[in-house]
């Protein structure tokens, strides 16, 4: 898998499931940002929780996914009730 993140990039957790290894807290369905990469695997670093099986204290990429802004500004939208306005002549 090709790591595309960028430093800053706000991205979802998808995958917390525990190994033999310890997880730093990481949760499923939570937003981090990515401040940094392992620079041997390309583990993304976050912000809001260091792995504490990584020497980098990175978490590998493949448990994230980019967070889609259109598909969230979407759901808000529809969620929103639908107001019909009419103009009152005088």
């Amino acid at each position: 898998m090709v790591n595309t993140f960028e430093i800053g990039e706000i991205v979802v957790c998808v995958n917390a499931r525990r190994n033999w290894y310890k997880l730093g807290g990481l949760k499923r369905d939570e937003m981090y940002t990515v401040i940094g990469f392992n620079p041997y695997d390309k583990g993304l670093i976050l912000k809001e929780v260091k792995s504490p099986g990584s020497g980098c204290h990175a978490y590998a990429a493949e448990r994230f996914r980019k967070v889609d802004y259109n598909f969230a500004e979407n759901i808000i939208e529809e969620l929103q009730p639908q107001e019909e306005f009419q103009i009152i002549k005088s």
